[in-house]
């Protein structure tokens, strides 16, 4: 039987309980429960399935549950919900650069870089809030709203954007969430 991978362990007996992960570059970001946020660099042993972890940076000053992260290197941000908001760090020092205040009580968000015709590169987010979904993008270092909310059937589990629409995962159905001039909503 053929394996699609191979899984090894790189990180083991952390004192902590891990929450989410985000990789960045030859960097592991690790968000854990009691809001500490921890960056490993991993190098491969040549040769060897071996891998080298270093802990490069610790930061204690979240202070609340992560609960879920995305690194965007072209902006050296690091987008993060934090207690049902989201946060937006500088990637390099976690110094918090903004707060999203709209988001209040979100439970999930997806990010999406897109490049433009004219080679700029433009990013997008969108936040579910309860049975809600917000659009933000990305300019002068902060987010900014989109368009207005849309609501949805149920509360989103899974979001994951496909070019100008969204898939989004509920307890029982899946939409594909399309946005143009107008918003098309298709259940899968």
């Amino acid at each position: 039987m053929h394996d699609a991978y191979e899984s090894l362990p790189i990180l083991e007996k952390l004192p902590l309980q891990i929450d989410c992960l985000a990789a960045w570059e030859d960097g592991l970001l690790v968000g854990t429960k009691p809001g500490h946020l921890l960056l490993y660099r991993i190098k491969k042993d040549a040769g060897t399935n071996r891998f080298e972890v270093t802990l490069e940076k610790s930061n204690k000053n979240f202070s609340k549950k992560i609960q879920q992260l995305y690194v965007v290197s072209q902006y050296k941000i690091l987008v993060s919900l934090l207690e049902n908001n989201i946060h937006v760090h500088d990637l390099l020092t976690f110094q918090q650069i903004t707060v999203v205040s709209k988001a209040k009580g979100a439970t999930l968000f997806t990010c999406d870089l897109q490049l433009a015709a004219s080679g700029e590169e433009r990013l997008r987010m969108c936040v579910a809030v309860k049975k809600k979904l917000q659009l933000f993008y990305w300019k002068d270092r902060e987010f900014h709203e989109l368009q207005g909310d849309l609501g949805v059937p149920d509360i989103p589990k899974s979001m994951a954007w496909c070019e100008n629409s969204i898939c989004v995962g509920f307890k029982r159905d899946y939409y594909l969430i399309r946005f143009s001039a107008s918003v098309c909503v298709f259940k899968l």
